[in-house]
């Protein structure tokens, strides 16, 4: 049943949220480059990614952002659909909310609003709401929710081409110094020299980041409090994105097999490998129910799949992508201490910054490089798009290289791949060491993960 007097309630709550003091959060990049001035027909934007990355702290960054350009805090509207107090809710309460607040801004409709619904995805037909809402009102609407409710395909489906989905992640190296109050270059300025104090302040921080990973909350807490909220969030995205797809009543193996995913970050892994390993710890699982579980993964942005890179538009089926998980910090949570690999955390974080820089750019625009020889040397990133003339770039993340096997490794695959692709540059990303190598193909420049985090 619904509230006995529910239009009281929802009066209250609005007026409650029109006078709640919107928290200063720590900046944290774009995600939406522009809000267009309200009208009908504007783009609805969607914030997406994994739970607890910053999502809700994201739009009270663009509500700030508003208010210091002079937009009037009554035509501002924040509310959030998780609210305990809207429980049981009945089907039209996305229109009562808003209508309410046409009630006590009327003046606000006329002039036009910006809209910042938070957990729509918790209202029936939210999404046929926003459509109407953002066709016929005087708005500009920027929705948030749930993965497992705003995947792609229901965006494409719903929205029909007039909304804009946004990928937030979480914390990047450079986000991450600001929450610690460790002060960053401008990052245009890529001849930024450091002190040797800076230097190692950063090495030092660069290694926290590998532990303590990007989710926002956990940033200052204790270390086994830290790990209790990261294993908590992967238990909160199996229970709430996968499981309500995937059936409660296969919750246990859905959370064993993310927990198979993320300590396996920056490997190889398919669907064949992942069932052979879940029967040999006495899992009676087949080949559809585990695509399926990782797919669900996918769409939850627990887990990106990195595709090799190719030429032709018929997939190679016998190639293996790797996965990595959403966040360093987060597989370093849930692995075992035998687990511990900071090689694989760090090209899981130097992964995780590419796909920020690529953000926009066409799909696949991150792959993988393998040589078609018996040797076949890899090189972890080719990074660019030939279909918009983008010079293509070559990545090698190896944590160090003292050993001289694994410096002529690193340095002799690179050197193969870019006489293969014609490239005369390659970068090989560590965690300190900085210099240089000549090879028969061009130069190779070695930088630390700091860095090249901060200046690219």
């Amino acid at each position: 049943m619904v509230p006995e007097n529910p239009r009281e309630t929802y009066a209250a709550l609005v007026r409650e949220a029109m006078r709640f003091d919107m928290p200063t959060p720590v900046r944290r990049d774009e995600a939406i480059r522009e809000l267009a001035q309200p009208a009908p027909f504007n783009i609805v934007h969607i914030i997406t990614g994994v739970r607890r990355c910053g999502k809700t702290f994201y739009l009270f960054q663009k509500i700030h952002d508003l208010l210091d350009a002079g937009v009037p805090r009554s035509r501002i509207f924040y509310f959030n659909f998780s609210d305990d107090r809207l429980r049981p809710m009945p089907d039209d309460i996305l229109d009562d909310i808003v209508n309410e607040y046409w009630r006590q801004v009327p003046s606000a409709r006329e002039e036009g609003a910006y809209l910042f619904l938070d957990e729509v995805q918790e209202c029936a037909n939210w999404q046929g709401f926003c459509q109407r809402l953002a066709e016929r009102e005087k708005v500009t609407l920027t929705i948030t929710g749930s993965s497992s409710k705003l995947s792609s395909d229901e965006i494409a489906t719903t929205f029909r081409g007039r909304s804009h989905p946004h990928e937030m992640m979480p914390l990047s190296f450079r986000e991450y110094c600001l929450f610690h109050n460790l002060a960053t270059p401008d990052p245009s300025d890529t001849s930024a020299t450091f002190s040797p104090q800076e230097t190692t302040a950063f090495e030092s921080a660069y290694e926290r980041y590998l532990v303590t990973g990007g989710f926002p909350a956990v940033q200052h807490a204790l270390e086994p409090d830290r790990i209790e909220l990261l294993q908590g969030y992967l238990r909160d995205v199996v229970a709430r994105d996968v499981a309500e797809r995937f059936g409660r009543e296969n919750i246990a193996l859905a959370t064993q097999t993310a927990l198979y995913a993320l300590r396996n970050t920056a490997c190889e892994l398919s669907v064949n490998s992942l069932v052979e390993a879940l029967k040999t710890q006495g899992w009676k699982v087949y080949w559809d129910k585990i695509n399926t579980l990782l797919a669900l993964f996918k769409q939850a942005y627990l887990v990106y799949e990195l595709q090799e890179y190719q030429t032709t538009l018929k997939p190679d089926s016998t190639s293996v992508p790797k996965l990595y998980a959403v966040d360093p910090g987060m597989a370093y949570a849930v692995s075992r201490a035998n687990q511990q690999d900071v090689g694989k955390r760090l090209e899981t974080a130097v992964f995780g910054e590419l796909r920020r820089r690529t953000s926009g750019k066409r799909t696949e625009a991150v792959t993988s490089y393998t040589m078609p020889t018996a040797r076949q040397e890899k090189v972890d990133f080719l990074v660019g798009d030939a279909m918009a003339a983008e010079p293509y770039a070559l990545y090698q993340v190896t944590a160090d290289m003292e050993a001289e096997k694994t410096r002529a490794r690193e340095i002799g695959s690179l050197d193969a791949v870019m006489r293969r692709t014609g490239l005369t540059e390659g970068t090989i990303i560590t965690l300190r060491e900085e210099g240089g190598e000549t090879t028969e193909a061009g130069r190779i420049r070695i930088i630390p993960a700091w860095k090249w985090a901060l200046l690219g």
